[in-house]
């Protein structure tokens, strides 16, 4: 399998970073985002959202240091919280989209997201990433193929379509504006992203984060139609299997993180214990989780760039005053 994996085509690295990206959550905040802030907040953020990819892919070893500054012991615990709230935060997407549906019992569901993601953990034990990217492909495709089955069902069943202001409040500029550090420091905090990032700079196949951000605007166009529309059984259901299959797909890279960090068996068991603490965080709600997380990686992330930055123009100097005292 891994020498298998080293022959696939940027397209098939962009694809696994853009479901990796795309989180539970994202379907439906994007249509909540549309739907009581407006268009042009959601454009922000769904902008930055396509963005924050190949903006990532760019910087990530241009600027100096970075990489050895994330590496850092405390920067790597940091991560290590940041990819438990991003495993919790997949568990709440699938958990609410179950209760969604109605006929589920809450406890029932409970139980289904536990033996899915404690499956899935036990799954990616050998070989995680490269079975993360052969999971994340498919499961991509088929959310692409659903939403697209979505959209045409709406256009032709006459469903009932709403309407959409271009914004209520200037409040809700702001807080598009806000998202967008949020999100572009994302993949700067996720020990995920810099575990591809190192994949694809050894095969020299980078472009896949521009890749990635051109099949995310895809999604992110798929969010905005369905947000237009008043959603009946039918249409909550199939949303319901594309959350599922997007949660999966960003579930599947944070237990390779958690790999990557502290290696197969010690990364096993924290996905494990992380899964049988997520009964505790449930209460908090999906919205709460992400919020917290959010606001606390976009002053780490900015806080590693400046030390990075810092540390290069400290270093450079040191060599001039070196190169100086041996003439």
């Amino acid at each position: 399998m891994k020498k298998q994996i080293k022959f696939k085509s940027n397209l098939h690295y962009g694809m696994s970073l853009a479901a990796s990206w795309a989180w539970g959550v994202s379907l439906i905040v994007g249509m909540q985002i549309i739907q009581t802030k407006g268009w042009i907040p959601f454009i922000i953020w769904a902008t930055a959202n396509c963005l924050a990819l190949p903006l990532f892919g760019f910087i990530a070893y241009r600027i100096p240091n970075l990489e050895k500054i994330v590496n850092l012991k405390v920067v790597l615990l940091f991560m290590t919280i940041i990819t438990v709230f991003c495993l919790w935060i997949q568990m709440n997407a699938i958990y609410e989209g179950l209760e969604n549906i109605g006929f589920i019992s809450s406890m029932f569901s409970k139980v289904i997201v536990i033996i899915v993601v404690t499956s899935m953990s036990i799954l990616l034990y050998r070989d995680g990433l490269i079975k993360s990217i052969f999971i994340d492909n498919p499961l991509w495709l088929t959310c692409y193929l659903i939403l697209s089955i979505i959209a045409v069902y709406a256009l032709f069943a006459n469903v009932e379509t709403r309407v959409i202001l271009k914004y209520n409040s200037a409040n809700d500029i702001n807080w598009a504006l806000n998202s967008c550090l949020i999100l572009f420091s994302g993949p700067i905090m996720s020990i995920q992203n810099w575990q591809m990032a190192e994949k694809l700079q050894k095969e020299n196949k980078m472009k896949a984060h521009y890749i990635s951000g051109v099949l995310f605007a895809v999604y992110m166009a798929f969010v905005a139609l369905l947000a237009t529309f008043n959603f009946n059984g039918t249409m909550n259901l199939l949303v319901m299997i594309v959350i599922l299959f997007v949660a999966l797909t960003t579930a599947d890279s944070a237990i390779v993180g958690m790999q990557k960090i502290a290696g197969n068996k010690i990364g096993l068991i924290i996905a494990l214990i992380t899964t049988s603490l997520w009964v505790l965080v449930i209460p908090m709600g999906v919205m709460n989780l992400w919020t917290t997380m959010g606001n606390l990686r976009k002053y780490v992330a900015g806080l590693c760039i400046i030390i990075a930055v810092i540390s290069y123009i400290i270093n450079r100097r040191k060599v001039g005053n070196l190169d100086e005292t041996t003439i």
